[in-house]
């Protein structure tokens, strides 16, 4: 990804909390924007689909007196993966939350609380493929505070004092995977963090989203990386991922 894509993912990334509640869906010139930036993020593994239709956000009687209902909105984007990459789902999902962000707009990832039957029968999916959840975005005059996360110690197991004697790209990485957003916000993962690298161990299936949660602070590992000027790639492992920087400049 281009350097000035990523430093504007990563700001937007300091920005982001996750809204149920909307003051007015997007216009129609911008959902094309955002169709386009969608378009674009799409590959083998995962794909978004852009729409705006009545009748799947809303409250789900069951769940929202429980989890929350969405309203103020109509503009969602549906995630949908290859069996088995739920990962990549979470990964280019929460690219383009990010981008929407970055464009001023609210968003929120839901798991449950939409009517899943309405986004599968004007959704066209191989036979090969499933939906993971959505996307709703809209407009919000007033957002909300994000719930409370995790501290780095509890996450990578190292003292503050240590944490801070760690290379800058490292510290920085570990702190953008713990604004990561993440189902129920529990935050189903710890970081190893060694000479050049950082392992990401998923340790929860988290109620059937841990993937997608994995997936979700890959990308922000990458954007506090980034942010250093140290760029890589991952290397999997079963429930584990570990980011490898092809190269790491001076002072970093």
């Amino acid at each position: 990804m281009a350097d000035n894509i990523m430093h504007t993912w990563y700001d937007a990334a300091k920005k982001r909390v996750s809204v149920r509640s909307y003051s007015a869906p997007i216009d129609r010139d911008m959902f094309y924007v955002l169709k386009s930036a969608a378009m674009k993020l799409c590959n083998d593994e995962a794909r978004i689909d852009l729409r705006a239709k009545n009748g799947v956000l809303g409250k789900i009687p069951v769940l929202s007196a429980v989890i929350g209902g969405v309203d103020g909105t109509n503009c969602f984007a549906a995630i949908i993966v290859k069996k088995g990459c739920e990962y990549m789902g979470g990964y280019i999902g929460e690219a383009f939350i990010l981008e929407c962000v970055s464009r001023g707009l609210a968003t929120c990832w839901l798991g449950a609380t939409y009517k899943k039957k309405a986004v599968k029968e004007i959704v066209e999916m191989l036979d090969d493929e499933k939906l993971i959840g959505i996307i709703a975005i809209g407009k919000c005059d007033q957002l909300p505070e994000n719930g409370p996360r995790k501290s780095i110690e509890q996450l990578t197991g190292v003292t503050p004092e240590d944490f801070q004697k760690l290379p800058q790209w490292q510290q920085e990485a570990a702190k953008m995977a713990r604004i990561a957003p993440s189902a129920r916000n529990c935050q189903p993962w710890e970081l190893e963090i060694k000479p050049g690298s950082i392992r990401l161990i998923c340790n929860s299936d988290n109620f059937g989203y841990g993937a997608i949660d994995c997936g979700i602070a890959m990308l922000h590992i990458e954007l506090g990386a980034a942010k250093c000027g140290v760029y890589g790639d991952w290397q999997f492992r079963e429930m584990d991922k570990l980011f490898v920087p092809f190269d790491i400049p001076e002072n970093t």
